[in-house]
């Protein structure tokens, strides 16, 4: 063999030694590599993600092409496969919205090795917080006390709660909590078709959240409701005056319900720029021209009545008696009529005061207008229960309260009766209830005034009064249906101070009802929500005419002869603003007097 021969010998085989090893390395059924293959990342064993999502990037050397996937779809990976040298892992994460922290797997795969690469990416470790805690200590302070009084507090130590979040969204939380528990806390809020507004419960701070007798407000103290008077847009457009609190600049200025407003500061008002003439009606420092309103075959006939009128902006503390009156009917008999906004003790003595007038004047029949009457204090409510109903049921349950499952094991229930002063509030009685007795009517029945906005304490006054078998008649829309209250519990934490207000009893009255979360519905159903508006207590305002007729003649008025003192002919209420629903929403009542501090 010559050198050449074997040259080619040698290369030839070792040609096929080396195509041997190839085809070595390659079968499958060779051992892979150990360990992943990944010696340089950027990522940790456990990473972190925001609660509110974002895009996670992280560089690493890989020695062969690789592949990643990820447990779970929230956190979805970008970049699923690559080659070798150096590589971006890039993973979408999404929001987390939910009350728990999760996490997820993601593992990276090099071609060739035994281990894939696992990192794991976290949002929220156990309970998902996503506030700034702030409020933590004030956020156990209501977790202790929700779960040792809320009416429906059976399943709150097994919440899964953020201390981290503001107060009230903490509260909201608990509240929630309890519904998704089989709707357990139903009664605890306002529904409409089928959805909880809110709920009664609340916590407040140092400001107010929403208007109640006895505060203090600085502004023009109107309510009003944005009105066309008449089937077209381009038909009058004003505001209607629904009502004008006592001792304000608007009252001063003699504004006075049913007066009709189109101009704001001589521009006139439009459906484009009502809502921005409105807030500034309601804020005052405005000029104004006030009109009436008259209805002929259903067409509005509009009159000016002052012109150029300045309604400032004033300081006033909001009352809750707004009027009271006697009414002298055509067969000599005396109606007293009192409209009521909210129950406050504050003014139960006017209310005894207003009482004896009726008494001198020889009132034998009552109207009570609670039409705008959200509630109150109880102990107020059965004041007024007793100036009702008098010496006969002296000593009688106006109220029984009852608790939750572990107080009423416990022993633990309230009972306010009529005419006398213990009550479970006051540990030395609360004598306005003592005193009324001497200035009540002793009635037997009652005319009633209720709508939607009628709750809580107006409500207990025609439950309370049921129990002790006085009639009530009741005129207007189904109320709310507020039956139970709220205890208060008051702490100061630096220079704030809260006050929570849970849901902690139910009302029943002495025959022990209490089933009227739906509301009580009227004995003379009218909606005078379209209607326009006269005066409170007079025959010009629709159901103050229904009740003062019904209480005069003691025969129910037919419902032709009550459509026909006012027309809703051509007349659309423009949805109201912000500012001119809160007017109207007062805090929801039937919380007890004392606030016990903590």
């Amino acid at each position: 063999m010559t050198y050449r021969k074997y040259f080619k010998t040698i290369l030839l085989s070792a040609a096929i030694g080396t195509m041997g090893l190839c085809f070595t390395a390659c079968d499958d059924d060779d051992p892979a590599l150990p360990g992943s293959g990944i010696e340089t990342a950027q990522w940790s064993a456990v990473n972190d993600a925001d609660l509110k999502g974002q895009t996670l990037i992280y560089e690493f050397e890989s020695p062969a092409t690789w592949t990643a996937t990820s447990s779970e779809d929230w956190c979805k990976v970008l970049t699923p496969s690559g080659f070798s040298g150096t590589s971006s892992l890039r993973l979408k994460v999404e929001p987390n919205d939910g009350k728990l922290g999760r996490s997820a797997e993601v593992s990276v795969q090099i071609a060739g090795y035994a281990e894939p690469c696992v990192l794991t990416i976290r949002q929220g470790e156990g309970v998902v917080e996503k506030g700034d805690g702030r409020f933590r200590d004030i956020n156990q302070w209501t977790f202790d006390l929700m779960s040792q009084y809320y009416l429906w507090n059976e399943n709150i130590p097994e919440l899964l709660l953020d201390h981290s979040i503001d107060y009230d969204k903490f509260l909201t939380s608990i509240l929630d909590g309890v519904a998704e528990n089989d709707d357990a806390n139903h009664d605890d809020g306002v529904w409409e078709n089928g959805q909880r507004v809110s709920y009664y419960s609340n916590i407040q701070s140092n400001a107010p959240l929403s208007r109640a007798a006895g505060e203090a407000y600085n502004n023009a103290g109107l309510a009003l409701q944005a009105t066309i008077l008449g089937p077209n847009d381009d038909d009058p457009c004003g505001f209607t005056v629904m009502f004008v609190t006592p001792g304000t600049s608007a009252a001063e200025a003699g504004v006075r319900r049913g007066d009709f407003i189109t101009k704001v500061n001589n521009v006139n008002v439009t459906p484009d720029n009502y809502q921005q003439l409105g807030n500034s009606l309601l804020a005052g420092n405005v000029t104004v021209d006030l009109n009436s309103v008259k209805f002929n075959n259903g067409v509005a006939t509009i009159t000016n009545r002052v012109a150029s009128v300045k309604i400032g902006k004033s300081s006033y503390i909001d009352p809750a008696i707004y009027k009271s009156s006697v009414v002298t009917a055509k067969n000599g008999k005396k109606v007293g009529y009192l409209l009521y906004m909210n129950f406050h003790t504050d003014y139960d003595a006017e209310l005894l005061e207003i009482f004896n007038k009726f008494k001198a004047e020889g009132v034998s029949e009552l109207v009570i207008d609670l039409r705008y009457n959200n509630g109150g204090h109880v102990l107020s409510s059965t004041v007024l229960g007793t100036l009702v109903a008098g010496q006969s049921h002296k000593g009688q349950v106006y109220l029984r309260t009852t608790y939750n499952s572990a107080r009423t094991a416990a022993g633990e229930e309230g009972v306010y009766t009529i005419g006398e002063a213990a009550n479970p509030e006051m540990p030395n009685g609360y004598d306005m209830i003592a005193q009324a007795v001497n200035s009540s009517l002793n009635l037997k029945r009652v005319y009633v005034i209720g709508t939607k906005a009628t709750a809580s304490a107006s409500e207990l006054l025609i439950n309370g009064l049921r129990g002790l078998d006085i009639d009530v008649k009741l005129i207007g829309t189904t109320t709310q249906g507020k039956n139970c209250g709220m205890e208060g519990w008051q702490k100061r934490a630096g220079n704030y101070t809260f006050i929570l207000y849970p849901i902690t009893f139910y009302c029943e009255n002495a025959k022990g009802f209490r089933d009227y979360a739906e509301g009580f519905k009227p004995d003379f159903e009218s909606d005078d929500s379209n209607i326009y508006p006269g005066d409170f207590g007079t025959m010009e305002d629709q159901l103050s005419s229904i009740a003062l007729n019904w209480a005069a003649t003691g025969e129910k008025p037919s419902f032709a002869s009550a459509a026909g003192s006012r027309s809703t002919t051509g007349i659309h209420v423009l949805r109201p603003t912000k500012e001119m629903k809160s007017v109207f929403t007062r805090k929801m009542g039937g919380s007890r007097t004392i606030v016990k501090n903590m």
